[in-house]
């Protein structure tokens, strides 16, 4: 898949939301400074899409976003990953949404909590995101390991996804 498609999947499937209030953004609601750090690091973000600078403050916290922070947050930050230039800089936002989409086994349940509001097209949509990483010529040799390790668990994740919805 090119970048020029999966731009166009992502924006058909990820509508962007209204921003979760209060401590309903964060997946730990008080006793995780890194939550509330989060959390005032994000106040002054109030639109649908979020700027780049946003991102920054983002990515290194993702798994302390709540299922509605995550569906909030992924159609910027799928657009960011997407056009940022991974050539010439680094794009540690790319880096760690690979990441958190291929958790160690012992956060799998946690992770499938954050995606849990997200519907089959949007799994699919993650899932062709890691296609297109394993595609890309330099996350596919920066990362290959955790790019399938997240393809293997997304696709699972796709399935029961599927299998609940046909109930």
């Amino acid at each position: 898949m090119n970048t020029e498609t999966l731009l166009t999947e992502v924006e058909k499937v990820f509508i962007p939301i209204n921003k979760p209030s209060g401590f309903a953004i964060s997946s730990h609601k008080v006793g995780c400074d890194l939550c509330e750090y989060l959390r005032k690091d994000l106040e002054v973000y109030s639109d649908r899409l979020l700027p780049s600078e946003a991102i920054r403050y983002i990515y290194g916290e993702m798994s302390c976003l709540s299922a509605k922070g995550w569906r909030w947050v992924l159609p910027s930050y799928l657009h960011h990953c997407l056009t940022a230039d991974s050539t010439t800089d680094h794009d540690q936002a790319t880096e760690f949404l690979i990441y958190n989409l291929g958790p160690d086994l012992k956060y799998q349940k946690e992770t499938m909590q954050r995606l849990s509001l997200l519907n089959e097209k949007q799994i699919n949509c993650l899932i062709h995101f890691l296609e297109w990483c394993a595609q890309h010529a330099y996350w596919s040799t920066y990362c290959p390991e955790n790019i399938n390790k997240g393809l293997a668990f997304m696709r699972t994740l796709g399935r029961n996804q599927s299998v609940q919805t046909d109930r």
